[in-house]
């Protein structure tokens, strides 16, 4: 939002979001505060901000810095007489004259508060006898004072809303641009249509609810029932009417939500405005020099090009053979040539609550590393981008898994490790977190480097690896006399050595010459612990490899390297803007308390929530894309802080407005122990699950690497 740079930045788009936050719960209590002089009950205090008063404005004694309390109590003194109970009978002599609200504004912007007589949330017992105190009212208009906050935020958000789509919203349109091999995209039924969804499909809607961007299309899906399919109504180029596809979402294991397996669509030009050393780097990291900032993509072999998966699609079909890509800059166009390689296989590994999709050939794995592609800064305790892990304490040459766990179990603790870098061994003497971090982002040696890992299990059984592999650290260094410089190479090798003898159809089981280094010292004759393995493939192993697929070093990386499609979600005129406006508050108030649901249900957990701190960070990333974004945002923020504060549980609107229903059925209120025994439980409930989310947001900040 602000084009300031680094920390600069930052810091800005954070002070527009605390402003933003801040405003929404001071309306939210503005709400209270009128309601509350609607009902004639005596406003005490009404503050923008909390914490200590700077400064203060009473009707009668004017502005004062910090609180006017003191003095306006001495006047009801004096006015008085004396003190005690005569206070009520001065109150009445200063009416008129002296307000008994305190318009206050406090130190800490982040939100407000209303003080009236006779309510304190976590104080039930804070009552007075005075006719115009919070327990004289009558119930009815307690219940429109408790319920105000709630209506003002849905009012507000609607507002924000009808604003954002008066505008016009940047949004990616609800357009398939990929589908992930395997997905349950691919897996969707429609009756006569071929299964699957297809680039360039529209999701119109999804389980009946209109989706405008292909934020709608994430938020259904994972909202959705994860023991029921799901309904997706399609328009497809070329075909007249929409289609109604069904389909079963999946847990995703980055996110850990249900999704449909599909990425937006992307357009043909190569982002640009990036720092040139850092984009270089990037380049060269993932091996595709020559895709400059601004270019535009023009074909892929020679072929018209109108997205960048086009560039895999060409791999998808390339048989290993080069791809041409022709690119378009300031200087002309330019050819980019691409070489695919055989595809690995990946197993998806648990390790306590999350999952690790590790990279491997029939179980091979490799070592633990350092992530080549991070940053340097990103890199803590003397590590450094694409070192390989030798040992870590007491574990050698550990797998990216068993690494992994062996950190986590040292959480604490100061540890010994050693790392293989540019050809030497470097030992160093690391600080394990309590959250059991390093400070470095992970990866697997599979693709730099021939050195192999403890043998990986697969679908929970021992893998033809455990067959060949008994020391973790050996290094496979041919099969069938073609060289072996990574684990990326194991594929072409073997699919080279038993291709013939396999499409001949020649026996059930296949042998290969394996040539190892193990990680043993060289014997005093100067010769190295190099020995050859006979390694038996059943056909059905042999045919995991045949299946393999191509791609390229990089993956899919390529096209994150261009720009997004990005349209203008914008309403046709004011009346459709308003439509939509709450339409929207709507349908993110029925998202929300549908999240809560699926927390019970278990396809949404609870870490996956945001509090204030995950809130301020991906504040601070939305600000970047506009002040509309950042309208839609708090448009978001305020329809859930409606949502959760009429949530049924103590201390919160909802909790109180029960109370009020129950003391309107029975006529008195509900006693006072049982006030302050269900507060204490709302209160330790709703601090506990504040602690949690929130501690999950820091890591996630602090620790997301390893």
């Amino acid at each position: 939002m602000f084009d300031l740079p680094g920390i600069f930045g930052t810091l800005a788009n954070l002070l527009v979001v605390i402003i933003g936050f801040s405003l929404i719960v001071f309306v939210h209590e503005l709400g209270h505060f009128v309601a509350a002089k609607w009902a004639r009950i005596r406003v005490l205090a009404f503050s923008m901000g909390i914490g200590p008063i700077v400064c203060s404005y009473r009707k009668g004694i004017g502005f004062r810095r910090g609180s006017s309390e003191p003095e306006y109590l001495q006047l009801l003194k004096e006015a008085a007489g004396v003190a005690g109970d005569a206070r009520e009978n001065a109150r009445d002599q200063l009416s008129g004259k002296i307000s008994p609200t305190e318009y206050r504004f406090s130190a800490l912007p982040l939100g407000g508060y209303v003080k009236m007589l006779g309510q304190e949330d976590i104080n039930p017992g804070a009552v007075s006898d005075a006719p115009d105190s919070y327990q004289n009212c009558p119930v009815p208009k307690r219940m429109v004072v408790i319920s105000a906050g709630v209506i003002m935020n849905i009012i507000t958000a609607a507002i924000l809303f009808i604003i954002v789509f008066m505008v016009g919203l940047q949004s990616n349109p609800p357009i398939v641009g990929s589908v992930i091999n395997g997905s349950p995209a691919l897996q969707a039924t429609a009756p006569g249509i071929t299964p699957g969804l297809q680039r360039g499909d529209v999701i119109t809607r999804i389980n009946n609810t209109t989706t405008y961007g292909y934020r709608d299309i994430a938020t259904a899906i994972a909202m959705s029932s994860k023991s029921e399919p799901s309904t997706l109504t399609v328009e497809r180029p070329g075909v007249d009417e929409p289609i109604v596809f069904s389909v079963m979402p999946v847990k995703s294991p980055a996110t850990g939500l249900l999704d449909l397996g599909v990425l937006p669509p992307q357009s043909t030009r190569v982002l640009s405005g990036n720092d040139p050393d850092l984009w270089s780097r990037l380049l060269n990291a993932e091996g595709l020099n020559g895709f400059n900032q601004g270019d535009e993509l023009v074909a892929v072999n020679a072929q018209p090009a109108d997205s960048p998966y086009a560039i895999l699609d060409a791999v998808d079909h390339s048989d290993g053979k080069p791809i041409s890509v022709t690119l378009r800059g300031d200087e002309g166009t330019h050819e980019v040539t691409l070489q695919p390689i055989r595809e690995s296989q990946t197993e998806l590994v648990q390790i306590d609550d999350s999952v690790l999709p590790i990279e491997h050939l029939l179980g091979l794995t490799g070592v633990l590393t350092v992530n080549a592609q991070a940053s340097p800064k990103d890199t803590k305790q003397g590590l450094m981008p694409g070192d390989e892990f030798l040992r870590i304490g007491p574990l050698n040459n550990p797998s990216q898994p068993d690494g992994v766990r062996q950190v986590r179990a040292l959480a604490g603790q100061s540890v010994e490790i050693e790392v293989f870098r540019g050809g030497a061994v470097v030992p160093l003497t690391v600080e394990v977190s309590n959250q059991g971090t390093i400070g470095f982002y992970q990866g697997s040696s599979f693709e730099s480097s021939n050195i192999v890992g403890a043998p990986l299990k697969v679908a929970g059984k021992d893998s033809p690896a455990s067959r060949l592999i008994t020391r973790p650290g050996t290094r496979i260094l041919s099969i069938n006399n073609t060289p072996i410089s990574t684990l990326s190479d194991l594929a072409p090798a073997i699919i080279a050595a038993l291709q013939p003898d396999y499409l001949l159809g020649q026996g059930d089981r296949f042998d290969l010459r394996v040539e190892m280094r193990l990680p043993l010292p060289t014997q005093p004759d100067g010769t190295e612990p190099i020995v050859t393995e006979t390694w038996t493939l059943s056909r059905d192993e042999v045919k995991q490899v045949m299946d393999l697929g191509w791609r390229l070093p990089s993956g899919e990386a390529v096209v994150n390297l261009f720009e997004p499609v990005i349209v203008i979600d914008k309403s046709p005129d004011p009346i459709a803007a308003v439509k939509r406006g709450l339409h929207e508050s709507q349908r993110v108030m029925a998202t929300t308390y549908l999240t809560f649901v699926r927390l019970f249900q278990g396809s949404v957990a609870l870490k996956q929530l945001k509090g204030p701190v995950g809130i301020a960070h991906v504040g601070t990333q939305i600000a970047n894309d506009g002040l509309m974004m950042v309208l839609f945002f708090m448009g978001l923020i305020s329809v859930n802080l409606a949502v959760i504060n009429f949530l049924p549980l103590p201390i919160v609107d909802g909790g109180q407005f029960l109370m009020l229903l129950y003391e309107g059925i029975r006529r008195k209120p509900l006693p006072i122990p049982v006030q302050n025994a269900v507060t204490m439980v709302g209160l330790v409930l709703i601090a506990g699950v504040f602690l949690y989310i929130t501690f999950h947001d820091v890591s996630r900040l602090l620790f997301g690497g390893l």
